[in-house]
C-alpha cells in the first residue's frame, strides 16, 4: 500500500470534499509526519453541523481561510465565529497575480498551472510569509487549512509544509494529485491536449469567473515543475521559507510538532 492511498489519508464527510490528513508521510532521514497535525481540504461554506462535528471529535482546533475577501463576503466560513475554533484568514493572491499571464512556451496543462504557482511563490512572500509563521506558532490542536477547491493555494502551503519536514519531493508531488481522486469537478479534463480550452460551466448562472481548462488540472507534474522551481531559485524548500522570513526557531518548532 502506498503512503497517500493509507486509510487515514482521507476524511470523508458528507459535506466537504478533498479533507486529506498530511500524516503518515515518511521523511529522507527516516521519520514520519503526525497525524492529525496538519489537515488541506477545499472549502468549508457547506459544512453541516454534523460535520463540524467529526472536525472537532478529530482534534481540529484551527482553520487557515486563504479565500479571497470577496469569497469571505459572498460565503463566510462556519468557524468564523466558533467557540472552540480559532479562524485565521488569508488573502493569499489578494492582488497580487491579477495581471498573470502564463508563459508563450508553456504548452500544456501542467506546464501553464506550474507558471501559475512558480509566479504566486515570489509574488506572496509576504503572506506566505504569514501564513506559515501562523501554522510554526499553532497550538497542539489539529490545524485544517483550505481554499476554495483544496488544490492550487492550498497545494502550495502543504508542499512547503511537508518540504520543511523533510518528505521527499515526488511524496509531496503525489500527495498533490490525489485532488483528482477527492474532488469532484466538471470542468477538469486531463485529456484535452488544449490547455486554454474554456469549458462550460454547469451553472450559467454562476458569477465565477470563466477560467481556462489548465486551471481546473491537478496533474503531478504541474508541482514537480514547481518544486524544481524553488529549488533552482531558492535553493530548497526550506531555502524559500528562511526567505519569507521564518526564523530557525519557528522552522524548528513546526518540525517539532510535525515529524514524529
Amino acid at each position: 500500500m502506498s503512503e497517500t492511498s493509507h486509510p487515514k489519508r482521507h476524511i470523508p464527510l458528507a459535506s466537504l470534499q478533498n479533507l486529506r490528513d498530511l500524516g503518515g508521510y515518511s521523511t529522507t532521514d527516516g521519520r514520519k509526519t503526525r497525524w492529525h497535525i496538519f489537515l488541506r481540504s477545499a472549502g468549508m461554506t457547506q459544512l453541516t453541523s454534523d460535520d463540524q462535528q467529526i472536525m472537532l471529535d478529530n482534534g481540529v482546533g484551527a482553520v487557515v481561510d486563504l479565500r479571497s475577501h470577496q469569497n469571505i463576503k459572498d460565503a463566510p466560513s462556519p468557524f468564523a465565529d466558533h467557540n472552540d475554533v480559532i479562524y485565521h484568514h488569508f488573502d493569499f493572491w489578494g492582488d497580487s497575480v491579477d495581471d498573470f499571464k502564463s508563459s508563450k512556451t508553456s504548452l500544456t496543462q501542467e506546464e501553464k498551472l506550474a507558471d501559475l504557482y512558480r509566479t504566486g511563490f515570489p509574488a506572496c512572500e509576504e503572506i506566505i510569509g504569514e501564513i506559515m509563521s501562523t501554522m510554526a506558532d499553532a497550538g497542539d490542536h489539529a490545524t485544517v487549512f483550505h481554499c476554495a477547491a483544496g488544490k492550487d493555494r492550498t497545494g502550495m502551503v502543504a508542499a512547503l509544509l511537508l518540504g520543511l519536514a523533510r518528505v521527499p519531493h515526488e511524496t509531496i508531488t503525489a500527495d498533490y494529485a490525489l485532488t483528482e481522486k477527492y474532488l469532484d469537478s466538471a470542468l477538469r479534463d486531463h485529456a484535452n491536449p488544449d490547455p486554454m480550452f474554456m469549458p462550460e460551466e454547469d451553472n450559467p448562472d454562476s458569477s465565477a469567473v470563466p477560467l481556462p481548462l489548465y486551471f481546473h488540472s491537478c496533474l503531478p507534474g504541474t508541482m514537480a515543475l514547481t518544486l524544481d522551481f524553488l529549488d533552482e531559485q531558492y535553493g530548497s524548500i526550506e531555502g524559500y521559507v528562511r526567505k519569507i522570513g521564518l526564523s530557525d526557531a519557528q522552522i524548528n518548532q513546526l518540525r517539532s510538532k510535525f515529524v514524529e
